[in-house]
Parts: C-alpha cells; structure tokens; sequence
C-alpha cells in the first residue's frame, strides 16, 4: 500500500529549502518564502508529525571516512525465509540499503566496505546463513550520480520527463 501526504506549494517549498540546506533557521526559511516564520514552524512540526520528515542528518563524505568500496550484491534467499534473512542483513553497518526486487535474486544489498578484503569477509559471512542460497556481487567502479534528497517539487521531476 503507498503512503502519501496532502502537501501543498507552501509546504514543497519548505521541504526544497531544507532539502538546500537543513541548518537553515524557520525564520531564515520564512524570509525567503516571504511567509510568518510560525507559519514555518507549525508546518515542519506537522511534517514531522506525518512522517514526511524522518530527521536531520549531516551529508557525510564516506571515502573521507574511510568507506571506499561500494558493492551491489544480489542475494538468493531460501523461500519463505525473505524477511528474516534480511532483518540479520540490516543489523551490518555496511548495508546501506537492502530491497526487496523481482527477478533472479530476491533481495538487493547495497553496501560500502573499507576495501576489498572487508567486502569478501562480507560475503564470506553472509554466505554462512543458512538461509542464503548464494550472492552475486557487483563492484562499483565510479558513482556517477548519487543523490539522497528526495525530489520534493512538481517542477524538478516534470524537467526529467522532458528529456
């Protein structure tokens, strides 16, 4: 079931300020859309109330902290065992993200490693679950776009279409 929320322009523009830039005060971000800064307030609570704004986080370099190596790996689960099998998966600080998709491999881990050899004592142990079948292992050689704000304007995804 998709989940969504009623949100108008006022409150896409205070998403595509904060999405700029986080640090940004409510009275800054009321300045600049020319709205009462507890207009702002009241509608960020209400945002973070529905869940639409999950929290704040720094935009960290990973390769500056040491994270050098990222891998897609696709993973074959035994039937019936989905869920666990990636709840286990989720507890790695490595996994930066695991889907569920269609097709040979039932889950995708997308994971950054220090280097190599911490990528292969990965899948070493990934492999003894006993409800993992096997893995397919991908190396990223260049991240060529790697965006983690979510597009929150009509505007930025009807450009995209365009092309």
């Amino acid at each position: 079931m998709r989940r969504t929320s009623t949100l108008d322009e006022i409150d896409r523009s205070i998403l595509e300020e904060l999405n700029t830039d986080a640090r940004h005060s409510h009275r800054e971000i009321a300045h600049r859309l020319k709205i009462s800064p507890t207009t702002v307030s009241a509608r960020v609570a209400r945002m973070e109330a529905q869940g639409v704004i999950r929290g704040y986080i720094p935009v960290l370099d990973d390769e500056m902290l040491g994270w050098d190596l990222w891998a897609a790996i696709g993973i074959r689960i035994s039937k019936g065992r989905l869920r666990e099998a990636e709840e286990r998966l989720s507890h790695d600080a490595r996994a930066y993200a695991i889907y569920d998709v269609t097709g040979d491999n039932d889950a995708l881990l997308i994971g950054r490693f220090r280097d190599r050899r911490d990528l292969d004592r990965f899948v070493k142990h990934v492999l003894q679950d006993p409800n993992i079948e096997r893995t397919n292992t991908q190396v990223v050689l260049n991240r060529v776009k790697e965006e983690r704000r979510v597009p929150v304007s009509r505007r930025s995804t009807e450009s995209a279409d365009a092309r």
